[in-house]
């Protein structure tokens, strides 16, 4: 709409023809009576938009190009070995596998002379420096993808760089005129770029910042390193952790890239949206009802003009059958399932041999690399313990050392909150795992302990049927010797599983208070952060309620601005109304004076006929 003010006048002018059609036919006000009285809804919304993108990943991404572009400029290389046979005056130097090669292809032997040998032709090897390896595809293919990865965020950044205006206007109304029943719905849609600067230049800078970081990427695609490995294969998931991919700085960058690529797959901005309800006057609500009386005669006078034309096109014809109503069968509402477990299986048998398999294979190895049974033993356990311990830090994300996601919390922002809550549901969890290896151990001592229990049971029977069987003293007296060591190192083994449990007693003590305190810890820095928020908020709520009253003041200044501007509007249109009343009353009163000056001109001559005829009538007789 570039000349409003054309448009301006143009609606005027259509009010005026609407109010002169409005006062020359009586429909338009028997269609008002009918839509009124019908049920009549109408809203119009002012929506804004405004994106504003996130720029995080552009500094990451751009932290990136040094080690690239120091690879690009001095790649690793290998060595590729091409093997030829050629014609004895075109070899330049030859090696052990030329001669091996001549032995046995002795029909390239042209003839002997003395002690030597005078080939035809011989195999020559030549040495080329290969820049496709591995480690370089792998830079190559990283440059692909990054220029994909950029490209679609510039063309999505593109696409929604602009802020927008929309407003929606909704028009819906039953009603009933004549022996007819209306149902009407309007729905209008206007789209406009919002002008706001300050965003736009934001998103534009953005855009800007895109668009060079893709011409730095689409630079390193025509270096010559990158085209000569253009018919390379690229490499797949999962890349191999060769020792330059973990040793060398630059190439250990960009596998970082290459991760971070992976988990960074989204575009984050922050969009806000203003929603305004719009009302209308009275002059724009006469609009909308002349806007129905318009739809209606349009769409309605014109079906009703061509019906005879209606009745000569296709008609189609089909008939809707009625629903058919059944009874659910029992079988459909009883849920039964074919098969059913009798027993258990939480410990499936199957399963249960194969770990008892498993375990037996790494026993019998153990033993075998060990010097004891014992040593053995307690390494197959610790494999089996290790494989459970290994599954909890997998499903609960439990692991303590440094991993590739310590990297990406340099990298990617994170909310502090939702750290703090996993960080707490780790120690939960951790907590849970301590208790029940704790309820484990537990049973482990207890089983010691009647195992012991059994043993010195079976040591007294033991002594007794020894105190019947044997006869000689000195075999009853280095038995009893013998179950009286037995004892004492019974009891010196059940001292220190004493000592053993009081000391998983305080470690456990010691664990709590630790977790008290830093319970306690925790919560204080929350009621700190807390306050900060609360004070924070103070301040906020004083600037927005002094945001709000100059608003308030800029807005009621505004509004008798508008007044007194509709005031002399009202006037304006007052007058022209007057004009155009009097201009239509002096066209009656004219048109009036017309018709009664034909009128008597017309009595008149009426009147000379009749007194002509009675003339004559006269003169007659």
């Amino acid at each position: 709409m570039k000349k409003l003010k054309d448009l301006r006048n143009f609606h005027q002018e259509l009010n005026s023809v609407y109010h002169d059609l409005e006062m020359d036919f009586p429909f338009p006000n028997d269609f008002y009576q009918a839509f009124l009285s019908g049920e009549n809804e109408m809203y119009q919304k002012s929506i804004t938009e405004i994106k504003t993108f996130h720029e995080d990943w552009i500094q990451t991404i751009e932290s990136f190009f040094p080690s690239l572009n120091k690879i690009i400029k001095d790649p690793k290389s290998g060595l590729r070995y091409e093997q030829e046979v050629v014609a004895i005056e075109k070899a330049k130097k030859t090696n052990s596998d030329s001669v091996r090669h001549l032995a046995a292809n002795t029909h390239l032997i042209k003839e002997m002379r003395g002690g030597d040998v005078i080939p035809k032709r011989i195999l020559t090897t030549q040495a080329e420096i290969e820049y496709a390896i591995y480690e370089n595809r792998f830079i190559k293919t990283l440059v692909d993808r990054l220029f994909d990865f950029v490209n679609r965020r510039h063309d999505l950044v593109k696409k929604n760089v602009d802020s927008f205006n929309k407003k929606h206007f909704d028009l819906r109304s039953k009603f009933q005129i004549q022996d007819s029943e209306v149902d009407m719905h309007v729905n209008f849609q206007v789209k406009e770029d919002l002008a706001d600067e300050n965003i736009n230049k934001m998103n534009n800078e953005l855009l800007g910042r895109i668009h060079n970081l893709l011409k730095l990427i689409n630079g390193l695609k025509l270096t010559p390193f990158i085209q000569d490995l253009k018919n390379a294969t690229p490499v797949k998931p999962p890349i191999m952790q060769t020792s330059i991919l973990l040793k060398n700085i630059d190439y250990k960058n960009c596998y970082t890239l290459w991760l971070y690529l992976d988990k960074y797959h989204t575009l984050d901005f922050d969009l806000d949206v203003k929603e305004q309800n719009l009302t209308f006057d009275r002059f724009y609500t006469k609009n909308i009802y002349q806007l129905a009386l318009q739809t209606f005669t349009t769409v309605y006078a014109n079906q009703k003009a061509l019906e005879d034309h209606y009745q000569y096109l296709d008609i189609q014809e089909y008939q809707k059958r009625s629903p058919k109503i059944l009874k659910k069968r029992m079988e459909e509402l009883v849920e039964s399932d074919p098969s059913m477990d009798v027993e258990d299986v939480a410990i499936n048998q199957y399963y249960l041999e194969q770990q008892k398999k498993q375990f037996k294979k790494s026993l019998d190895q153990n033993i075998e690399e060990s010097s004891s049974f014992e040593i053995a033993l307690k390494r197959a356990l610790r494999e089996t313990i290790e494989i459970s311990n290994a599954l909890y830090k997998s499903y609960f994300d439990l692991e303590d050392t440094m991993d590739d996601d310590y990297i990406f919390k340099l990298l990617v922002k994170e909310d502090k909150e939702e750290e703090l809550l996993n960080l707490k549901e780790k120690l939960r969890v951790s907590r849970i795992i301590r208790e029940v290896k704790e309820v484990d151990y537990n049973n482990s001592i207890r089983l010691e302990k009647r195992l012991m229990k059994d043993i010195d049971q079976l040591d007294k029977e033991f002594i007794k049927e020894n105190k019947r069987k044997i006869k000689e003293d000195a075999k009853r007296a280095g038995i009893e010797e013998k179950i009286k060591l037995e004892r004492q190192n019974l009891k010196k083994n059940q001292q220190e599983l004493s000592k053993y449990l009081k000391f998983v007693s305080d470690t456990k003590q010691t664990l709590t208070s630790e977790h008290q305190a830093i319970t306690q810890k925790i919560n204080e820095t929350r009621k700190q952060i807390k306050a900060e928020e609360k004070r924070l908020l103070d301040e906020e709520k004083k600037k927005a309620q002094l945001i709000y009253n100059q608003e308030l003041k800029k807005i009621r200044d505004k509004q008798k601005a508008e007044r007194k501007r509709m005031e002399e509007k009202l006037k304006k249109q007052r007058k022209l109304e007057e004009e155009r009343l009097k201009k239509q009353q002096e066209r009656i009163i004219k048109q009036s004076e017309e018709r009664l000056k034909k009128q008597r001109e017309k009595l008149a001559h009426e009147t000379f006929k009749k007194i002509e005829q009675a003339i004559k009538e006269e003169e007659i007789k």
